[in-house]
């Protein structure tokens, strides 16, 4: 058989043919579905630790702790604990803040010394009369050698006796009225060693035992009964302090003992910048930011110009809402210092100040504290 001749046509039919035959191949993509990307959960802040009390007292520099790895000390006699603090008060070294009016009573305090006049503090309670007389007494001691220091806080029970002495009951049955049975008080034993003499609060005395102060100020020379009449040893030096008169409990300095007090020295309570430095420098473990420190200065500073309040707080009251504020911060330190100062102020102050009659102390305190934090 012939075979028939290829032509377009054929070619092209036979192609439509193939095509059909075998269809193409389809491929279907499937829809992806995407996961969400989960979201990450917000940082949450550390749990901030409260401490217990008991932790707040261990940690406590004021408390001495026991070292377990050493053995068992055996229990010290009182003879040996007497002992112990004698000499660690006499190694103890006094540091204070001697700016402002404390370093002008300071060189008045020397230059009176080198007179051979004695001076007079007269102050506030608590603004550091006492503080200032026994850091001049280890300055003196530096340049005289002489550490001799006496002082007696005066009030209404003190009797000439315990200034000059006693005799003991025992011994005097045994030996009579001499020395041995003699028990010096503080002015006797200044005066013997040329010492150093503190006449505290002098103006609490009654007038009946300010006048025992009259010769050993004048004369240098003291009356023990029974014994005779001594004279002080070369360098003796006696200051006075006493609180303002108006204050409740003091008596009226007598003219005789008034007249041989020759160097009046008159103190008040410091400067804001002084005041802060003195808060802060008797605080040294539980340290508080300045602004805090600020706010307690002038929540102490409210008390003492408060038209309802008779006797304001004093330095110590700064001091010791400094230390509590410093410890709350350590118990808790995500606190608001605001809400900690409002909390212990209260409880500083309830017992520090004295309001005027039929003036409520609380009622006064919120006041300031409102004054100074804003109100709650």
């Amino acid at each position: 058989m012939a075979k028939k001749p290829v032509t377009k046509n054929n070619q092209i039919k036979k192609d439509q043919k193939e095509t059909k035959a075998t269809p193409p191949k389809v491929t279907t993509v499937k829809p992806t579905t995407q996961k969400p990307i989960p979201k990450k959960p917000a940082p949450q802040k550390p749990k901030v630790k409260v401490l217990d009390n008991l932790s707040i007292l261990k940690s406590s520099p004021y408390i001495k702790q026991k070292n377990d790895s050493k053995t068992t000390q055996k229990h010290l006699s009182l003879k040996e604990l007497f002992e112990k603090s004698l000499l660690s008060q006499k190694e103890d070294k006094l540091e204070i803040v001697l700016t402002g009016q404390y370093e002008q009573a300071l060189d008045l305090m020397f230059e009176a010394d080198a007179s051979n006049l004695y001076p007079i503090l007269v102050g506030p309670p608590g603004i550091g009369k006492t503080t200032l007389c026994r850091y001049y007494a280890q300055s003196r001691a530096e340049i005289t050698g002489n550490d001799s220091f006496e002082w007696i806080t005066f009030d209404e029970s003190t009797k000439p006796a315990h200034l000059i002495g006693s005799f003991n009951p025992a011994t005097t049955i045994q030996k009579g009225f001499s020395f041995e049975a003699f028990n010096p008080g503080p002015l006797i034993k200044a005066m013997l060693n040329g010492g150093l003499f503190l006449a505290n609060e002098v103006n609490r005395a009654t007038e009946y035992t300010q006048n025992s102060l009259l010769e050993p100020l004048e004369e240098k020379t003291l009356s023990v009964p029974h014994i005779g009449r001594v004279k002080a040893s070369s360098g003796f030096f006696f200051i006075g302090a006493m609180n303002p008169s108006e204050l409740v409990g003091t008596h009226r300095l007598g003219e005789a003992l008034k007249d041989r007090f020759n160097v009046w020295i008159e103190l008040d309570y410091p400067d804001k910048k002084t005041e802060m430095k003195i808060i802060e420098h008797n605080n040294p473990y539980y340290k508080v930011e300045e602004s805090i420190l600020e706010k307690i200065y002038l929540i102490i500073n409210r008390t003492r110009t408060h038209h309802q309040i008779q006797t304001p707080a004093s330095l110590r009251s700064g001091i010791a809402l400094a230390r509590l504020t410093g410890v709350a911060q350590k118990r808790n330190k995500a606190e608001e210092p605001n809400k900690i100062l409002r909390n212990l102020a209260s409880n500083v102050l309830f017992g520090a100040i004295q309001t005027k009659p039929g003036v409520k102390s609380k009622d006064v305190i919120s006041n300031i504290i409102s004054q100074v934090l804003g109100s709650a």
